[in-house]
């Protein structure tokens, strides 16, 4: 009897979780190579502006592999919030092609796995007048779209320590 009330337990907790966020593809040791390689770029570039700049040069389609990805981009900076951080960095780079139609058929509290590990962009509000993800509004969806990355210009930073944990 207890072995089968921990089984149904097991079994819960699992759906549960894979219902409630979205999975993190598993990275081979050459995307971990090409993520670190971008999150160096940016960090280098030493502002939210010049993101996306390192972001494509560093994640370049044509002269190299890439890192299937979805950055959301900062259009402000945010007193405490550190563009030259790479939990900042990693926090906002999600290992996956996300457009705006993939993100708007989100439900809200669905939780998007990033680089950052064990960390999630968690869905706000999903209504099309003021679409968000950990609050903050998504300005320009689909800003850039290519085959491999797709970037959305966000209204501000994302603050991971306020919503990106797992065990929220």
């Amino acid at each position: 009897m207890a072995t089968t009330t921990h089984l149904l337990i097991i079994i819960i907790f699992t759906i549960t979780m894979t219902t409630s966020s979205t999975s993190l593809p598993s990275l081979t040791m050459e995307q971990n190579q090409i993520a670190t390689k971008i999150i160096d770029a940016m960090i280098s570039s030493g502002s939210f502006e010049d993101w996306s700049g390192a972001f494509l040069n560093s994640n370049d389609e044509i002269n190299g592999p890439v890192l299937t990805s979805t950055l959301f981009l900062p259009k402000t900076s945010v007193e405490g919030i550190n563009a030259t951080s790479s939990l900042v960095v990693s926090y906002h780079i999600v290992p996956q092609w996300l457009d705006f139609s993939n993100i708007s058929l989100m439900k809200p509290f669905s939780r998007i796995p990033t680089l950052l590990s064990g960390n999630f962009i968690v869905v706000t509000n999903n209504s099309a007048s003021g679409f968000t993800l950990d609050g903050v509004l998504i300005s320009e969806p689909d800003l850039f779209v290519s085959p491999s990355i797709v970037i959305h210009r966000m209204a501000s930073p994302f603050n991971f320590s306020r919503y990106g944990r797992c065990d929220l």
